[in-house]
C-alpha cells in the first residue's frame, strides 16, 4: 500500500511540474464552461460571462448593468476514461513511464471575474493551463507546454442596425471590437526523459526553481479582436448567426533569457457560428448551436465542425452534450440556483498534428458565485 502511494505521488508530481506540448491544440485565452460541454460550438451564443473571448459583438445584445465577481473553472485530465490503466503502476521509472505513455495529462484553470455596463464589457483573465505527454517508447521524451495567462480584455459592440436584448424580441445586426493585454509565463519544449536536463530540473527543488530549470520565460502584450452578429427573434424562437476575428493582431514580446527562446505567439483565429433556440412554457427550452472553425488556416472540414445542443428540463436544471472533430463527444448538467451556478460534465479535446491523430479527455467543473444583472 505504501509504495502504491508513493508511485502515485510521484506521478501527480509529474502532472504538476511538467507541462505539455500539442503543438494544434487551440491557444484560447478563456473557454466557457457551457460552450465546451456544448462541443465548444459557442460563436454565437457567448452572451455570458465569456463573451470577450468568443465575439466582442455579443455586446450589442446586453443592457443594464451585469456583475461576475467569482467564477472559477476547473480542467483535469479523466482518468477514468482508462480505469484499468493505472491498476499496476509499476516499480520502476521505467514502469511508471510504460504506464503514462502516450496519455496526455492536462490541469486547466480559469478565471474571469468581470462586468457588462450596457454595450461596454471589462474581464479580467487568469489562465493557467499546464500539460505533459510522454512520447517515443525507443527514446521516450516529455513534451512540455506551460502557459500562465494573466490580463484583461475590454471590448465594445455596437448595432448597425435593429434593435434586440437577450431574452426579448427584435433582429439586430452588430460589430464588435477589443482590445486586451496578456502577460505570459510559458515554457515550451521536449526533454530526453533520461537526459540530465530533464532529472535535474526535477530535482531542483521547489515549483519556481523546477520551471526555471525547464526553461520559463516570460512576454506580454497587446492584441485586438473584432467580430459581427445577426440575431433575430420572435421571444419564442431565436436564431443566430456570428463571426469572431480573434487575435487579428496580436503581438507578444519576450523578456530577455538566457536560452534566447520566443514566448508562445497569440495565432489569429476566426471562427463562424451560428445557434436556434426554443422556449416552451414552464421554463423548458433547447438550443440547438453549430461553430465551423479556423477558418483561417488548411486543415479537414470534419475537424473544424463543433455541433452542441442543450435541454433546459427547469429553470435550475439543464443537460448539454456537444461533437467535434468526428468522435470527440462532451457532455454534462448546469445547476443554477439563487447564489451559484454550477457545471459539470466531461469533454474531449482534439490535441495531435491530424484529425483523430490524439486525444485528450477531460473533467469540467465550475463554479460561479453572486453574478447578477441589473434592469433598468
Amino acid at each position: 500500500m505504501k509504495g502504491q502511494f508513493s508511485k502515485t505521488i510521484t506521478f501527480l508530481m509529474m502532472a504538476i511540474f511538467c507541462f505539455s506540448l500539442f503543438a494544434e491544440e487551440e491557444r484560447s485565452l478563456g473557454k466557457s464552461p457551457r460552450g465546451l460541454l456544448m462541443g465548444d460550438a459557442y460563436t454565437s451564443l457567448a452572451d455570458d460571462d465569456f463573451s470577450l473571448f468568443y465575439n466582442p459583438a455579443l455586446l450589442a445584445r446586453h443592457s443594464g448593468f451585469s456583475f461576475y465577481p467569482l467564477n472559477p473553472a476547473f480542467s483535469v485530465v479523466n482518468v477514468l476514461a482508462e480505469p484499468d490503466k493505472f491498476n499496476d503502476m509499476g516499480e520502476t521509472p521505467t514502469e511508471i513511464a510504460g504506464v503514462i505513455f502516450d496519455f496526455p495529462v492536462h490541469i486547466g484553470v480559469d478565471y474571469a471575474p468581470g462586468f457588462k455596463m450596457g454595450r461596454f464589457g471589462l474581464t479580467a483573465l487568469v489562465n493557467y493551463n499546464t500539460n505533459f505527454n510522454l512520447q517515443n517508447q525507443i527514446t521516450p521524451a516529455l513534451d512540455i507546454d506551460h502557459r500562465f495567462d494573466r490580463g484583461f480584455v475590454a471590448g465594445y459592440g455596437m448595432p448597425i442596425f435593429g434593435n434586440y436584448k437577450s431574452g426579448s424580441s427584435g433582429t439586430q445586426l452588430a460589430a464588435g471590437v477589443a482590445v486586451k493585454y496578456i502577460q505570459r509565463e510559458a515554457i515550451y519544449g521536449s526533454y530526453n526523459l533520461t537526459g540530465y536536463s530533464l532529472l535535474d530540473a526535477l530535482s531542483a527543488g521547489d515549483a519556481d526553481t523546477i520551471l526555471e530549470s525547464l526553461g520559463k520565460i516570460n512576454g506580454n502584450g497587446w492584441g485586438f479582436d473584432a467580430g459581427f452578429d445577426y440575431v433575430t427573434s420572435s421571444g419564442a424562437q431565436t436564431f443566430s448567426a456570428s463571426l469572431a476575428l480573434l487575435d487579428i493582431y496580436t503581438l507578444m514580446h519576450t523578456e530577455s533569457n538566457e536560452g534566447d527562446l520566443k514566448v508562445q505567439d497569440q495565432p489569429m483565429r476566426v471562427h463562424f457560428g451560428t445557434a436556434y433556440t426554443a422556449s416552451a412554457p414552464g421554463g423548458f427550452d433547447f438550443t440547438l448551436s453549430a461553430d465551423i472553425k479556423h477558418l483561417e488556416q488548411q486543415m479537414e472540414l470534419m475537424r473544424r465542425l463543433h455541433l452542441g445542443v442543450e435541454l433546459n428540463l427547469t429553470p435550475a436544471i439543464s443537460v448539454l452534450a456537444g461533437l467535434s472533430a468526428v468522435d470527440n463527444y462532451s457532455y454534462g448538467v448546469k445547476f443554477d440556483m439563487a447564489i451559484a451556478k454550477v457545471y459539470l460534465g466531461l469533454y474531449t479535446s482534439e490535441i495531435g498534428e491530424k484529425l483523430q491523430q490524439q486525444e485528450s479527455n477531460r473533467f469540467l467543473l465550475y463554479i460561479s458565485l453572486l453574478d447578477f444583472t441589473f434592469e433598468p
